[in-house]
């Protein structure tokens, strides 16, 4: 079950994916592995006291570009709050983690799995 949240939260939670992809777009990245892939962040969920910030990403790539995606947004996390802290005025930087959206794979997991049973009972 989804917990409701608050107007604030869903402010601050739209205006860290915007900052945070304005990061990834315009600074360049060492790495070039994960230059080389697509990241984009699908959402960000926040804490009622805006402390903490969940940020899902999705790299466009196969599956071990992702890794190595989270792998190194995670070693620059740093990076990220001192530019979310630069561009967000918030009485505190949230503390960042983050995940892989798999919510594309989980979705298309279920839909073979109900043609499966339609072919089934068919």
């Amino acid at each position: 079950m989804q917990e409701k949240r608050s107007a604030r939260q869903n402010m601050v939670a739209s205006e860290i994916k915007r900052v945070l992809g304005e990061y990834l777009l315009r600074n360049s990245i060492a790495d070039l592995e994960v230059k080389t892939s697509l990241i984009s962040i699908t959402n960000v969920s926040i804490s009622p006291c805006l402390r903490f910030a969940k940020v899902y990403i999705v790299s466009l790539g196969n599956d071990a570009s992702s890794g190595k995606c989270l792998a190194f947004l995670k070693l620059h996390v740093s990076k990220l709050r001192r530019y979310l802290g630069a561009h967000v005025r918030l009485r505190f930087v949230p503390d960042i983690e983050i995940f892989i959206d798999d919510t594309q794979e989980h979705a298309e997991k279920i839909e073979s799995l109900l043609k499966k049973i339609a072919r089934a009972c068919a």
